[in-house]
């Protein structure tokens, strides 16, 4: 039994007594971490701090590669130290301790002794797709971790943990609201109370029926809310509504109540966002980090990392997928941020008077030069890459040279696993060149020149047949299938449905048909929806057309889409916070009315007549505009589908 030191000692030997339980100064350790009450100081982690330098100290730094030793700082540090950062603030000179452990064992650096560093430590702990190789600053992924905790406080989880704190601390507080530190309050609640700037940055508002939404003041359409946004200052008695208030169940949202407040790009994304108001679902929190909405720790701890380098961002994450080893893929990382350990890096930190490279003695040995314009690498690439695309591949600048090489499927070689091949021969020329400046190995050129590309191309080979055995990054087979539309059989209507956007996040439209077996057309309509994604639209033209077949009184229904995604959403009904739950609830309760229906995908050459209409939709004004006939325009496309056109396309082969 543990007892506060507040209590005297006399009544807890009484309680001990009573209770027939010893008494313990010492909880013991959960999870590698002991578990104590009071004030938490940095003394409580150095059994952690120990346990992760012999955990570390226990591989021979000498005979690892720096890629290696970076991958058990991934897998070895981190994971020990997970749990404490789930549910306590570290203290910052202890997070700076077990940095300054994982850049010491990087670096492969002991006591007293330094290492050359290549490149700042700033630039490895960041993402991999932001130009670092993923090792986490401890103080970040402390935050990102906690975040992880309060969301689950102030979303309303289950577990019995979170309802404990929030039934202790949370009091009439609501959603973001109940973060905030007490005075005299636990350590845990207050290390959580510290993450409510980070989720205020990043949580929105996922609105349903708009009745626990301010229209103006809370984050739900946009980054900022509204009120950020107005033109016009907006008065008290506006600020104080809910989303709801500004929508009608008949009309949907009452614009000319607050579009003299907002600019028309704002207006039209408010256009695009359907309300449920019949719905029993509440308005909640959703993450804007994720696709799906749901909180994640690494969406948080980039949400905390520096701004990110966009401009190349396609190539950092490129570099971590090539097919060779994961030394290779570091050397081709340090490659493109031309850290190489060459004369000119080492004359620029004043390690060397002489820049000069010593094969040729004619250049600057920097890292473009070593790796392709001295002449022995030069040879190299003059047999690999085809001679129409020397003129390119010999001018470019080290960055561009990268980029294009790595970026590209096919890049300057024509092969088509160009990037990797590219990035092995790279590793090659570095390895055989430095075993000719510091060991004296002289290579014969022609015989060197063979030897990299032969070498390198086996290295590739037996990667992809390791890839293919285990059934790595393997495509689906596909197979010629001719396709177009196909009438519904006896008994059965079919509606054809599309969407499309302008851009990521443009003007969406949406259209659709609803056709009998012989090709009559029972209806149509063409929709303009507003600023939104192009599966917001496709969802808005599955909504729109099952209305219109309700409308129609059929009873049953095949509905085909060309968006695979569109129908697995409907389908998976685990999405409560996604960001576009309130549609595809309203579409599920139109499926589960009293009929038949049928979600059927099918692929852009048998949906033309709903492609057709959604782009049309553009000509109409904001609304949906039923078509009871076919415009003249698409009287070709018709004509087609009544005889049966179709297309040839390369489908997935489906099992049988």
């Amino acid at each position: 039994m543990f007892v506060s030191p507040n209590v005297h000692r006399d009544r807890a030997r009484r309680l001990s007594m009573r209770a027939g339980i010893n008494l313990t100064s010492d909880l013991g350790r959960y999870l590698g971490i002991s578990a104590i009450n009071g004030r938490i100081t940095k003394e409580r982690y150095q059994q952690l701090i120990s346990r992760i330098q012999s955990k570390l100290a226990a591989w021979k730094t000498k005979h690892l590669s720096v890629a290696a030793r970076i991958t058990l700082v991934n897998s070895v540090s981190s994971s020990m130290i997970i749990y404490s950062m789930f549910t306590e603030k570290l203290p910052v000179s202890v997070c700076k301790n077990i940095d300054r452990i994982n850049r010491q064992f990087v670096w492969g650096e002991e006591e007293g002794k330094t290492h050359f560093h290549p490149v700042a430590w700033e630039h490895l702990t960041r993402p991999r797709d932001q130009g670092g190789v993923g090792i986490r600053p401890t103080r970040l992924a402390n935050q990102a971790m906690l975040a992880k905790g309060a969301w689950k406080i102030v979303t309303g989880d289950s577990t019995l943990w979170a309802k404990a704190l929030r039934s202790k601390y949370g009091g009439n507080r609501q959603r973001l609201q109940i973060l905030s530190k007490r005075k005299g309050g636990s350590f845990i609640w207050n290390s959580f109370a510290q993450s409510a700037d980070l989720l205020r940055k990043g949580a929105a508002m996922n609105v349903k029926n708009g009745q626990l939404t301010k229209f103006w003041t809370d984050v739900w359409i946009l980054q900022i809310p509204l009120i950020e946004a107005a033109n016009q200052e907006i008065p008290m008695e506006e600020r104080i509504k809910n989303v709801a208030d500004y929508w009608d169940e008949d009309d949907g949202w009452k614009l000319h109540e607050f579009e003299d407040f907002l600019p028309e790009e704002i207006i039209d994304k408010v256009r695009a966002t359907m309300l449920d108001p019949l719905s029993s679902s509440r308005d909640t929190l959703f993450w804007k980090a994720t696709a799906n909405g749901l909180f994640t720790a690494s969406s948080a701890y980039k949400a905390r990392c520096p701004e990110p380098d966009q401009q190349h961002s396609t190539m950092w994450q490129r570099i971590w997928k090539l097919h060779c080893p994961e030394r290779v893929r570091f050397f081709i990382w340090l490659a493109a941020k031309e850290k190489l350990s060459t004369n000119w890096q080492q004359k620029v930190r004043h390690l060397t008077n002489d820049d000069k490279c010593p094969i040729c003695s004619d250049a600057i040995e920097t890292n473009i030069h070593c790796l392709r314009d001295c002449p022995a690498a030069k040879k190299i690439w003059e047999r690999l890459v085809p001679g129409q695309k020397h003129q390119t591949f010999f001018t470019s600048e080290h960055t561009d040279w990268f980029y294009r090489n790595i970026k590209e499927t096919e890049g300057e070689g024509g092969q088509g696993n160009w990037p990797s091949l590219f990035a092995l021969v790279c590793w090659f020329i570095w390895k055989y060149r430095n075993d000719f400046i510091f060991r004296g190995k002289r290579l014969v050129e022609s015989s060197f020149s063979n030897y990299v590309r032969t070498k390198a191309t086996s290295w590739l080979e037996a990667w992809e047949r390791a890839d293919q055995q285990l059934q790595i990054n393997s495509k689906p087979e596909r197979m010629d299938q001719m396709v177009g539309w196909v009438a519904p059989p006896n008994g059965w209507m079919k509606l054809n449905s599309d969407g499309a956007a302008q851009g990521i996040n443009g003007l969406a439209t949406a259209g659709g048909v609803l056709r009998d077996k012989n090709d009559n057309w029972k209806g149509g309509f063409c929709c303009k929806i507003g600023t939104g994604s192009a599966i917001l639209a496709e969802l808005w033209g599955i909504h729109q057309g099952l209305i219109l077949a309700r409308n129609h009184g059929v009873q049953f229904l095949i509905l085909e889409t060309n968006s695979k995604l569109a129908i697995d959403l409907i389908k998976n009904r685990e999405d409560p916070v996604h960001p576009h739950s309130t549609i595809l609830n309203a579409i599920r309760r139109l499926l589960t009315q009293d009929w038949v229906v049928q979600l059927v995908h099918t692929y852009r050459e048998g949906n033309r007549v709903a492609d057709w209409l959604s782009k049309h939709g553009l000509v109409y004004p904001f609304g949906v505009h039923e078509l009871a006939n076919p415009p003249s325009e698409l009287s070709r496309i018709l004509t087609d589908d009544t005889l049966g056109v179709s297309f040839p396309r390369m489908v997935i082969r489906t099992q049988n």
